[in-house]
């Protein structure tokens, strides 16, 4: 259990908010991220990713940031056969400009909330390989 006290001591010294749950830390993250560390396994460390609560990405839906992408890109394309569908006259440079907003907005906060996750597991796994 030598890993968890320094992943502990870790985030203590950097002021990250989290809970320990017998084997696993759970640390909480600006805008409704979690990233999960699980020790149970003595072999390896388990990292997972959680949007929860009110985030920018999924809404409610409580979900991994790869599954928010994946979530985004689909409501995308409905969202590309929508505009398709609708009267061009009448909505046209509206809705492509809402189309763009959406995209941006998307590809904005999956890049920050990946960079987020991503840098915190790197700084996990390399300071418990010290």
């Amino acid at each position: 259990m030598m890993e968890i006290e320094k992943t502990e001591q870790l985030l203590k010294k950097f002021d990250y908010k989290f809970k320990r749950k017998n084997n696993e830390i759970v640390i909480h993250l600006p805008y409704s991220q979690r990233v999960i560390v699980d020790f149970s396994d003595p072999e390896k460390i388990r990292i997972k990713d959680k949007l929860v609560g009110w985030n920018f990405l999924t809404g409610l839906i409580e979900m991994s940031i790869k599954s928010a992408f994946l979530y985004n890109f689909i409501g995308s394309i409905l969202f590309t056969f929508l505009a398709i569908y609708v009267d061009v006259e009448n909505f046209g440079i509206t809705l492509i400009y809402f189309y763009l907003a959406f995209l941006f907005w998307v590809l904005l906060w999956t890049m920050y909330y990946l960079i987020k996750a991503e840098n915190l597991k790197h700084t996990i796994i390399n300071w418990n390989q010290v």
